[in-house]
């Protein structure tokens, strides 16, 4: 990709995301509860996103300390939010997906702030609707994809 072309698709990538955090980044759920405090919200939504994830890149991505990560990650296991899996080959790294409690929980969230989001959308035509959905849809699995072939490029040099 020659130099123009990168910088014009990291303008709109940034462009895009300033957009979407004004108008959207309301609409992420708060999964706040008695068991559920605003930092391991933040974790949760985090995973949610991300997919299956390390603590190391939770600290990272989420600017929490590695201590405070770590317990986090614990209460939040114990709670039943969370699955841990050791990578085979290096038994240091635990790798940190949802579980089926934790997906519940957002799903119920998000379902209950479903009207809000559907709102914003009332200006535009089903045709238009359609379109948006199918851009987010391939541009989700765009992103997968970079999200992937790295994370294998970076495990073959390791």
């Amino acid at each position: 990709m020659n130099k123009d072309k990168s910088q014009n698709l990291i303008l709109n990538m940034v462009n895009f995301y300033t957009l979407f955090s004004v108008e959207f980044i309301d609409l992420i759920p708060d999964l706040t509860n008695s068991e559920i405090t605003p930092l391991l919200s933040r974790i949760l939504n985090f995973i949610h996103f991300e997919g299956t994830t390390t603590a190391t890149k939770i600290s990272k991505k989420l600017n929490i300390t590695i201590p405070n990560t770590s317990r986090s990650i614990n209460t939040l296991n114990k709670l039943g939010y969370i699955v841990k899996k050791q990578d085979e080959n290096d038994k240091r790294v635990i790798y940190l997906s949802l579980s089926a409690k934790a997906i519940n929980l957002i799903l119920s969230v998000a379902g209950a702030g479903e009207s809000k989001f559907l709102d914003k959308f009332k200006v535009l035509s089903e045709n238009e609707i359609l379109e948006l959905s199918h851009s987010f849809l391939r541009l989700q699995e765009l992103l997968i994809k970079i999200r992937d072939l790295n994370l294998q490029d970076n495990k073959k040099k390791s």
